[in-house]
């Protein structure tokens, strides 16, 4: 049994596999989340949730895969200055910043900034803004369980940022290596994904 959290914008992510770096992205609200849970094909798909019940991940076979244009790769610009300005002069205040490995694994969903983009693609480590500090997350940086990012990309309808890293130890604040360590099934039931934290 999970609880999604009233009043909070809830993200909802769809890949055609669970190892692929191929990704639609869609915020929702609660009530919308709810409704999309209860109504889930479970037989024909696979539905997981992360750790604060505030991002869903799909595996839908069939669905229809939205274009995403290469920003950055191994501490490179890979586009045009002026494109580049495009892409931060429309970015909106705060969006959904997507964190996979480099076999397509989803390891995290978080929110980030303008400032949280251009210091990734200065430094080269997956980089988020924390609403309860106010300010830039750098992910690992007090538990040394770092990003060191490959890629990065952005998609524009909606906008939204895709790292695709290397992981450091584990991407989720419980100790799993993903934040989607758990699976929804028929009748809300929840099963584990993996059988240990990271280091266990």
């Amino acid at each position: 049994m999970i609880q999604i959290p009233s009043g909070k914008d809830i993200v909802l992510l769809s890949k055609p596999s669970l190892l692929a770096h191929e990704v639609n992205l869609k915020v929702i609200d609660s009530k919308q989340a709810e409704e999309f849970v209860a109504d889930f094909d479970f037989n024909q798909k696979k539905l997981f949730v992360d750790c604060d019940e505030d991002a869903f991940l799909e595996i839908s076979p069939s669905m229809t895969l939205a274009d995403k244009h290469l920003l950055w790769e191994n501490g490179k610009i890979a586009i045009e200055p002026k494109d580049l300005n495009s892409i931060l002069e429309r970015m909106p205040k705060l969006s959904p910043f997507l964190a996979q490995d480099e076999f397509g694994k989803d390891l995290m969903l978080a929110w980030g900034k303008k400032e949280s983009l251009l210091h990734a693609l200065e430094t080269g480590y997956g980089t988020y803004f924390s609403r309860s500090r106010n300010g830039k997350w750098v992910k690992g940086e007090e538990s040394g369980h770092l990003q060191q990012l490959k890629r990065v990309y952005v998609h524009l309808n909606p906008f939204f940022i895709q790292y695709v890293t290397e992981q450091k130890g584990a991407a989720c604040h419980t100790g799993y290596y993903s934040c989607f360590f758990r699976e929804l099934g028929k009748n809300q039931s929840v099963s584990f994904v993996y059988p240990n934290k990271v280091g266990e």
